[in-house]
């Protein structure tokens, strides 16, 4: 019964303990971390410092229970722009088909290095080289022509030329002389049967015109009643069908429907187009009679007559040496001979595809066999040392990016190399499809050295902005205002030493300050809870040994206004 309290006691006593122990443990963690120097701390502007000094990114010096950040230089993290992007190559050169053939050759494949001029592939070239033997002998028939234009008119072009004359004065007589009677009279004829057709068509046949078709469709009926009890009566016979009998009752039959079907067409009313016809029938012929009643007028006259000099001049032309206008004609031909001639042989040549450019063979879209039309990309070129890098730059980065602007180029591919390279073009406006403004910023690689490096590896283009700020960056809770004075406590060499400084744009935690005392390797009394640009990665703040690629169209060093 009394050893249950003694172990109360004893466990109460161990919890006592344990908790003692506890607390000071935690408490010298607390005084070691700097949790306490920064949340006393107080910058230049009379903010607090943020105590988040556990967090990612955050390095910190210890000078025995000093809290110490390495400063930087400010042009080192101020107006640096880095993005990243894909290598590719700064342009490629299609070679096109120019004629349609079939592949006969292909001299080349992929990966390939041309030169200039060096064959690519070859088409059959039958059908160029008919053409071009088809053009050669048109251009010398048209060679020819010219040739007799040039030596005058003979005998047969002359008298060709003299009948041209003597039908051309014949027909001015007949057209002077005006139309003939028997022309004016049957002109006459051909209206008046118009005109009974038409009448015809409207009143319908008359009665004995309607007598006269039923009569001979009974006719034709009679017939055919003969002709069936003709046949009938040997109907029985096993050649029936080829006798006379049947021949005649097939006649008859025939008869009798052509007879009925000529009773129904001048029984049936006429239709509006069959009337319109006939109608304009009788128009056409009125309008012939009154161009025969009218004539000889004016506009014939004029025309024949026209017609007889120009005969004249032909034959004066050819009588005095040649035709102006045949030579003219022969002249134009053989132009056009030459210029079929030359375009046959071009065709020829194009049957030959040739690099145009020096480079490497990057496709190849032809086969062996295969029947290619003109336009079809055969080949593509490209100089693969010609890299470029296209990146995409913030709204709030672009004003630090310029033309002509040097870059240093990094590869995953080729770590610990850098490679130069200049910006060669900056979009005027961002993707308006796109959610962030970004603007495109083309860099290429001027590298005397690209051994290595190809099209489509991952690269990082870092470009410093010329006008970046001087001076150093600090923490903004190591500058401490001291009678209206901005000063800067820093440990150098293990010494601590206050340094009067101008300060100048803020940087987030950070601030830029102006001294000619600070020194490369100082640290400055106080702390930081981020680097700077951070949040894209730029390996710039305290102990900064690198950092993750940053995404295109990051922001880095800007100052905060």
């Amino acid at each position: 019964m009394q050893k249950r309290p003694f172990f109360r006691r004893l466990l109460r006593w161990v919890g006592m303990v344990l908790g003692v122990l506890f607390l000071f443990g935690l408490g010298y963690f607390v005084a070691q971390s700097g949790w306490l120097d920064a949340l006393v701390g107080v910058g230049a502007t009379g903010d607090v410092a943020a105590t988040r000094t556990g967090q990612a990114g955050a390095v910190v010096a210890q000078e025995g229970a000093v809290s110490t950040v390495p400063i930087r230089s400010a042009a080192a993290a101020v107006g640096v722009v880095s993005a990243a992007g894909n290598l590719e190559l700064v342009a490629e050169q299609q070679v096109v088909v120019q004629v349609g053939g079939i592949v006969a050759k292909l001299p080349v494949k992929v990966g390939d290095q041309v030169e200039a001029g060096d064959l690519l592939a070859v088409l059959d070239s039958t059908e160029a080289e008919r053409a071009v033997e088809q053009a050669l002998l048109s251009m010398t028939a048209a060679q020819a022509d010219y040739d007799n234009q040039l030596d005058g008119g003979d005998a047969l072009d002359i008298a060709a030329a003299e009948a041209s004359l003597r039908a051309a004065q014949e027909k001015l007589a007949d057209v002077k002389a005006g139309a003939s009677a028997p022309e004016i009279a049957a002109a006459q004829a051909s209206l008046a049967a118009a005109q009974a057709s038409y009448q015809e068509l409207q009143t319908g046949p008359t009665q004995p015109e309607l007598t006269q078709l039923a009569t001979a469709m009974r006719k034709a009926e009679v017939a055919v009643a003969e002709a069936q009890t003709n046949y009938d009566a040997i109907a029985w016979r096993n050649d029936a069908g080829m006798t006379s009998q049947a021949a005649e009752l097939q006649s008859a039959t025939l008869d009798y429907e052509d007879a009925l079907a000529a009773y129904e067409q001048a029984t049936a009313p006429a239709t509006a187009a069959e009337l319109q016809s006939a109608l304009s029938d009788v128009q056409n012929a009125q309008e012939q009679l009154d161009t025969l009643l009218a004539q000889p007028n004016a506009a014939e006259i004029a025309e024949a007559e026209s017609q007889v000099a120009s005969a004249e001049s032909s034959l004066k032309l050819l009588q005095a040496g040649g035709d102006t206008a045949a030579l003219e004609t022969a002249r134009v031909q053989l132009a056009q001979a030459q210029l079929d001639l030359n375009n046959a042989v071009a065709d020829l040549a194009h049957t030959e595809i040739r690099a145009p450019v020096a480079g490497s063979v990057l496709s190849l879209a032809l086969t062996r066999g295969q029947q290619v039309s003109s336009g079809t990309v055969a080949v593509t070129l490209a100089d693969v040392s010609q890299l470029q890098l296209t990146v995409n730059v913030a709204e709030v980065d672009v004003e630090q990016v310029q033309m002509g602007q040097p870059a240093a180029i990094t590869l995953d591919a080729l770590p610990g190399q850098s490679f130069e390279g200049v910006v060669t073009q900056m979009a005027p406006a961002s993707d308006p499809d796109q959610s962030v403004v970004n603007y495109p910023v083309t860099i290429q690689l001027n590298d005397a050295n690209l051994r290595g490096v190809r099209a489509g590896m991952t690269a990082v283009a870092t470009l410093q902005n010329p006008e970046t700020v001087s001076g150093w960056l600090v923490p903004r809770n190591a500058v401490k205002e001291v009678d209206g004075r901005a000063q800067v406590a820093v440990v150098r060499n293990g010494a601590t030493l206050t340094v009067p400084v101008t300060t100048g744009s803020i940087q987030g935690e950070w601030v830029v300050v102006e001294s000619p005392e600070l020194q490369e390797g100082d640290a400055a009394v106080g702390s930081v809870t981020s680097l700077v640009g951070e949040d894209s990665g730029l390996p710039f703040g305290p102990g900064a040994g690198g950092g993750e690629r940053p995404a295109g169209g990051a922001r880095f060093g800007r100052p905060d206004n």
